[in-house]
């Protein structure tokens, strides 16, 4: 294992690790309940959206550190993380705008459905 895949794979384990914390964080920051108006349940919203972007920067970085070994793993994590993050963004965009056009057609929205039959 070269230097460089050596390197990627701390960085990686660590932003996996990462993920304990802020699973605790996510419990403690949305409680179930915790507003007298309206009761809506964010629980794991902040875990699982980490997950969706770790998941996709692992890819991204992977991908980089082999087409640019000679880049630098700090440059190309760096850049990674940005690319997911704005992939993330265009996702959930993306996303809220096909519920808003199967809302306005009177379609249900039934992404399980769709997605069995896929």
């Amino acid at each position: 294992m070269t230097s460089t895949w050596r390197k990627h794979l701390i960085i990686c384990l660590f932003l996996g690790l990462l993920a304990v914390p802020i699973y605790f964080l996510d419990l403690a920051f949305t409680e179930e309940g915790g507003g007298n108006w309206i009761s809506l349940a964010f629980r794991g919203l902040i875990f699982w959206t980490y997950i969706i972007l770790l998941a996709i920067h692992i890819a991204l970085s992977s991908i980089g550190v082999l087409s640019f070994p000679e880049s630098g793993v700090l440059r190309i994590h760096l850049g990674s993380m940005a690319l997911s993050l704005f992939l993330l963004v265009a996702g959930f965009v993306l996303y809220g705008k096909l519920l808003r056009a199967q809302a306005i057609s009177g379609q249900p929205a039934n992404f399980d459905r769709e997605v069995a039959e896929f």
